[in-house]
């Protein structure tokens, strides 16, 4: 993967984790639960992590494939 591709995958996995993480501490205040900040952070990473190293980060490497006339695994 180029230096190119590499940052547009960074900023494609900021983009993913910037919502989930801003999604799961509204949720969390919206279902009142008054957890103390390094809890909360806990269970926002718990549930974004898995979101990324599946989901977003397979979808952006086919995206970046896809646009460079790759096949995903020709990025690596």
């Amino acid at each position: 993967m180029n230096a190119k591709e590499q940052a547009v995958l960074n900023f494609g996995v900021w983009l993913a984790v910037y919502p989930s993480v801003l999604g799961t501490s509204y949720g969390i205040d919206a279902l009142a639960l008054e957890l103390p900040l390094w809890l909360e952070i806990l269970v926002s990473t718990a549930l974004t992590v898995p979101l990324i190293s599946y989901a977003a980060v397979p979808l952006l490497k086919t995206i970046i494939a896809k646009a460079e006339g790759k096949d995903a695994d020709e990025l690596e």
